[in-house]
């Protein structure tokens, strides 16, 4: 079952300040004292490396999905123009999109090339196409030009889906994480004020794997990029919208 984020963030609060009242701590100990300080420099780095980029992919796949979703919209308002003569390829375009969309919505992103039978019976569609008026012979040359628009903007996502961190960028974070938290409430003492402090970072730093993990699967504003354009497209064409059961992987 999947949390929302801000559920998430206050029971990690929560449970890191319980944790802090909990455990008593060893006590000041200088060599844990330093490591301290260069454990959460270098920790501050990477994870803030690895946020920037992940958070620059996700403007990229953000970008590129609504370019994505707009020529599809733009796609079969030509067709509809197109197809006045021909009312069952008209039919076969608005049946093409739709198995389109439903064979996208379920994937994660990493899999979103797994789409590429559908987005190529698409553009065979308009090889079946006939047209005598300079009218549609115009219409023809602006939809060839959306459709390798499209294909631009799918070959961006695929990229982006499959930019993930790696199983070793994780092991090092975690690592990293793990020292830093370990030695934290080693140092800590009894007291109010090192109860505070220790459930404080404790919680930045789990927070801050909580935006790295919803990053990395693109969970962060997965309605807004992933699911409301793409079924605005399924209304343009008259077909159900996609009531997903189960969309995106979790770590």
């Amino acid at each position: 079952m999947k949390i929302k984020i801000k559920h998430l963030i206050v029971f990690v609060i929560f449970i890191s300040f319980l944790a802090a009242y909990l455990f008593p701590g060893v006590g000041d100990n200088e060599t844990i004292q330093t490591s301290i300080t260069f454990l959460g420099i270098l920790f501050g780095i990477i994870v803030g490396f690895f946020i920037a980029d992940l958070y620059a992919r996700f403007q990229g796949i953000r970008s590129n999905a609504a370019i994505d979703s707009s020529c599809l919209s733009t796609f079969y308002f030509m067709a509809t123009i197109l197809g006045q003569k021909n009312k069952k390829w008209l039919t076969n375009v608005e049946e093409s999109i739709n198995k389109y969309i439903k064979k996208f919505m379920p994937l994660p992103w990493e899999k979103y090339s797994e789409t590429e039978k559908e987005f190529s019976v698409l553009g065979d569609s308009l090889k079946e196409l006939k047209y005598t008026t300079d009218k549609e012979n115009e219409t023809y040359s602006n939809i060839l030009a959306v459709y390798s628009q499209h294909s631009d903007a799918r070959e961006k996502l695929v990229m982006y889906g499959r930019d993930k961190l790696s199983w070793g960028e994780w092991l090092v974070t975690l690592f990293l994480g793990l020292l830093l938290l370990g030695s934290l409430f080693y140092v800590k003492d009894t007291s109010f004020i090192s109860t505070i402090f220790t459930g404080a970072l404790t919680s930045a730093i789990l927070i801050l794997f909580i935006i790295i993990r919803d990053l990395n699967n693109l969970n962060f504003g997965e309605n807004a990029i992933s699911i409301g354009p793409y079924e605005r497209v399924l209304d343009a064409i008259g077909k159900p919208r996609y009531f997903k059961t189960k969309r995106r992987k979790f770590i």
